[in-house]
């Protein structure tokens, strides 16, 4: 059975750091797919349906948590994984970060590109057992849900 390459969504404004982890993923045998701020993230993520997103959060203009937020508020994009890579290292802006719904915190500069693709690995592996749980238990496979014109015009304020 052939398997799909994992396809990543890398929103990040540091050129720098883009290049570096992308040239990572891209050695692991991913697919990555880029972006410099939150609203080319979201028109990526929309056109573009990726398995797992690696958010920074402290950009110009929209910081991430607010992309986090719109993910975890529209039906189509609720389940996508999304993995933080940031500098942030206040634990209540952690916490907050988890709460609104980020699979796993990881910190820039401090976990190894290595680490990071390993983590990568981790959630899409659970993602993968809790799609396998629904199936043995019955539930039907969630059917990916409609696209909707407001949510690919979402307005940034």
């Amino acid at each position: 059975m052939p398997t799909r390459t994992i396809r990543i969504a890398l929103i990040e404004d540091s050129q720098t750091v883009r290049f570096y982890y992308k040239s990572r993923f891209i050695e692991a045998g991913f697919e990555v797919l880029e972006a410099e701020n939150v609203r080319q993230g979201w028109d990526m993520i929309y056109a573009q349906h990726p398995d797992i997103i690696v958010l920074d959060m402290m950009m110009p203009e929209i910081p991430g948590i607010e992309l986090l937020k719109r993910l975890r508020s529209v039906e189509w994009a609720k389940t996508i994984p999304v993995l933080v890579l940031s500098s942030i290292q206040d634990p209540d802006k952690i916490r907050e970060i988890i709460a609104e719904g980020a699979d796993h915190f990881s910190l820039k500069g401090m976990d190894s590109p290595e680490l990071i693709k390993e983590t990568v690995y981790a959630i899409m592996r659970k993602r993968q057992e809790e799609k396998t749980a629904n199936r043995l238990q019955g539930q039907p496979a969630a059917e990916p849900a409609a696209l909707s014109e407001l949510d690919r015009h979402f307005c940034w304020f």
